[in-house]
């Protein structure tokens, strides 16, 4: 049995991309998804044979505080098994982590489809087309945070930055996983 609730209003609907431009659906698209177009990659940088713990190098490491780091496999519904590795900063509060998971199975344009439950905007990292995407809805609240950097056809570079407590802004966050996304971004460059 499922139930719900509706709200009916007059008017054409629309949806804002990317943080301002904001569009009317035609009548051959469906209100609730949009189509943004993922700008060309300026090179193919492959995931298959990268580790992910060397994404960041020792004094990237250190820059961004991280004093452990493990390889792991994502255990989510969508990319169970994908290669994957924790960066911990947890020798004194605040506490958070990174991660950097490789996803082989799909490319970036699953977040703007509007087919996630996602707030997606379209950014860049370093020369590469991006998405930020959080939990839909989360306004303030620090959830984490995620950027999936466009690096090859139906592959892309997640960078996920989750904290502990509220000891930051969702923007805090997010602009934290940006910066370690450009990082990884910058060391992929040269293992790729």
């Amino acid at each position: 049995m499922v139930a719900g609730c509706t709200a009916t209003e007059t008017g054409t609907p629309t949806t804002t991309v990317d943080g301002g431009e904001t569009t009317a659906p035609n009548s051959s698209e469906s209100p609730t998804k949009t189509s943004v177009s993922v700008p060309p990659r300026p090179k193919t940088l492959k995931l298959d044979s990268i580790d992910p713990c060397a994404l960041l190098t020792a004094d990237q490491r250190a820059g961004l505080k991280i004093d452990s780091f493990r390889p792991q496999t994502n255990s989510t519904e969508q990319y169970r098994g994908a290669k994957e590795c924790a960066f911990e900063i947890s020798a004194k509060a605040p506490y958070y982590r990174y991660y950097a998971t490789l996803v082989t199975t799909e490319g970036v344009e699953v977040w703007l489809s509007g087919d996630r439950n996602v707030d997606a905007k379209l950014i860049s990292i370093g020369d590469f087309a991006a998405v930020r995407y959080d939990l839909a809805g989360q306004g303030a609240n620090a959830a984490p945070c995620t950027v999936a950097v466009d690096v090859a056809q139906d592959q892309q570079l997640l960078i996920r930055t989750s904290t502990s407590g509220k000891d930051f802004t969702q923007d805090e966050v997010c602009r934290m996983s940006e910066k370690a996304a450009d990082l990884a971004l910058t060391t992929l460059k040269t293992l790729a």
